[in-house]
């Protein structure tokens, strides 16, 4: 059985990683080195391309950013990358045993190593990454997570058929009131009205300027494009970016202006996408909060979950978080 010393850790270099990456399990698009390289160009960090080997061998890896310096020094899934994580090689035997031994050893290892690097290390990994025993028999938190998934058969009849009635109804009411999906590639429009979805810049998870400096890039590489919905007026109502990978197309980052909410722009522009693309799988990306999911589920996707882990360098820093974690609870 594979334990963690069993495995060495070190840098994957980019066109190592690349290969690994072609079929690792749990591996989307936001994995590849390009993106994590672009992630921390917006954010200001450090792109890390971590592996766990047995001698020659990449067994699994993770991508992820570095920020901070000293004690204060992080190492995270990048904003905006969703569903990365831990990566590993697939099967190379057929004993499920042999398979969860090797997997398990790769993750303590890699672990380990993070702990030791890091005062604080936070990724969301794939859906792929079912166990997470190990992250909890390191003392790290795990986080449940939810992301809805629809197949997208060549008849685009029965998505529509599996949507709730009041997405239908959404639909039809911005379609007889004139409202209509066009391409955009207008970042700084994004901009302002992810902003305002949430208030302001400040209350924002991830801040604007972030936002538009990396899907700039991205739209700038060919990695993105974008789709809004304007009002009868010619008003942007709300403006979504998604990105193609293989046969499964991400609702990647989204924005929309208040004043159109009840309109059903936005109920309108899923589906227009969700009729054209030539993608076979769409992933809402997540589903975390209570609106959030509300609205996603009217597309009678399936649920599908998937997991963030946090571990800590030192045992009062994560007491400290937990605590204020609890006393926020406690207010809302």
């Amino acid at each position: 059985m594979a334990s963690a010393k069993h495995f060495h850790i070190d840098e994957v270099a980019p066109a190592v990683w690349a290969e690994f990456l072609s079929n690792a399990v749990g591996a989307t698009i936001f994995s590849d080195a390009d993106w994590v390289q672009d992630a921390a160009l917006a954010s200001g960090g450090t792109p890390r391309l971590l592996g766990a080997w047995d001698g020659d061998h990449l067994v699994a890896g993770v991508a992820g950013v570095v920020s901070g310096s000293g004690w204060r020094q992080r190492f995270s899934t990048p904003a905006l990358l969703p569903h990365t994580g831990f990566l590993f090689r697939p099967p190379t035997t057929n004993r499920p045993a042999h398979v969860e031994s090797e997997r398990s050893g790769a993750t303590a290892a890699l672990i380990s190593h993070l702990q030791a690097d890091y005062t604080r290390t936070h990724l969301t990994h794939g859906p792929a990454l079912a166990d997470t025993r190990e992250f909890l028999w390191a003392g790290w938190d795990v986080l449940p997570r939810y992301t809805y998934r629809i197949d997208l058969p060549e008849d685009r009849t029965t998505v529509w058929d599996g949507f709730e009635r009041r997405t239908r109804t959404a639909v039809r009411k911005a379609e007889k009131e004139g409202y209509r999906v066009e391409a955009t590639t207008d970042v700084a429009e994004l901009r302002r009205l992810y902003d305002q979805v949430f208030g302001g810049e400040s209350a924002a998870p991830v801040p604007g300027a972030i936002l538009q400096r990396l899907v700039q890039l991205a739209l700038d590489a060919g990695r993105t494009e974008g789709w809004r919905c304007l009002a009868p007026g010619g008003e942007t109502a709300c403006v979504v970016f998604f990105v193609p990978d293989g046969d499964r197309l991400y609702a990647w980052v989204a924005g929309a202006d208040s004043a159109y909410r009840e309109s059903g722009a936005t109920s309108l522009l899923y589906w227009e996408v969700l009729e054209q693309t030539t993608s076979t799988q769409f992933d809402f990306v997540g589903a975390n909060l209570a609106s959030i999911a509300f609205f996603k589920r009217g597309f009678g996707g399936v649920l599908v979950p998937y997991f963030a882990t946090e571990g800590f360098g030192h045992t009062l820093l994560r007491t400290v978080v937990r605590l204020r974690r609890a006393l926020r609870g406690v207010s809302s």
